[in-house]
């Protein structure tokens, strides 16, 4: 019953979110293919429109099949010691074509010790938060990044000041195939936060969501400090 329940979510959930960029994507080229006189700029910013359209459907199909492979044999890791602070840039590098106009804050303390963790998977999970603030805040949002380390584990906050949960108990979220506007113009298929859970669990560490007042939304991320190895000096020999 509960396969047949996934199932079902899942279909309804591409039968929607997936055939949205497909259907853009294709009234746009035929856009292109029927106008032959076009003036560059319109051409362009019908070419933007279609990448920008293929993104969005990459990242679809590249949630669904990450959390499948992730659910049927696990997450494998990759770790090594990489620095929160580049990590959180190249999130945001990559990012940055969502994100705009909004205003982006970064607040990494620059003597925060280094993490051993899949860096790509972190730099995901990151994206995919990123992401949702994209679809549900305004342009004229600001969205804040900071971090710092606690006892044993480093924290990672990203807090924006839109509208808020959409619902009253935010766990449900991080649920397969649940979205926080059901019906909706956005596109999605409810997987990135729940894909992200999964990447910080296999890490050993933990993620959750809050609202804020009066208005907004924050994700804590946290995740265990080890020891990181040390470099040894050098010696000159005269």
């Amino acid at each position: 019953m509960e396969g047949e329940k996934l199932r079902n979510a899942l279909l309804s959930a591409v039968s929607h979110d997936l055939k949205t960029p497909l259907t853009a994507i294709r009234g746009l080229a035929e856009t292109l293919e029927r106008t032959k006189e076009l003036p560059e700029d319109d051409r362009s910013d019908l070419a933007r429109s279609i990448r920008v359209q293929a993104d969005e459907l990459k990242r679809l199909v590249s949630n669904l099949l990450d959390l499948a492979r992730m659910q049927s044999r696990g997450v494998h890791l990759n770790k090594e010691w990489h620095s929160l602070s580049e990590i959180v840039g190249s999130a945001l590098a990559q990012s940055a074509p969502l994100l705009k106009p909004r205003a982006i804050r970064t607040n990494l303390p620059p003597d925060l010790p280094l993490l051993e963790v899949d860096a790509p998977l972190i730099e995901r999970v990151l994206i995919n938060i990123f992401d949702n603030a994209a679809k549900y805040t305004s342009s004229t949002s600001a969205i804040t990044v900071r971090g710092g380390a606690s006892g044993d584990s480093m924290y990672l906050v990203v807090e924006d000041d839109g509208p808020g949960l959409p619902v009253p108990d935010p766990e449900v979220l991080f649920e397969p195939f649940m979205r926080g506007q059901k019906e909706s113009s956005i596109a999605g298929v409810g997987l990135g936060l729940s894909l992200c859970r999964s990447i910080i669990a296999a890490h050993g560490g933990s993620i959750r969501l809050e609202g804020r007042k009066p208005h907004g939304a924050a994700f804590e991320i946290r995740l265990p400090l080890g020891a990181p190895p040390e470099v040894e000096s050098e010696t000159v020999n005269d």
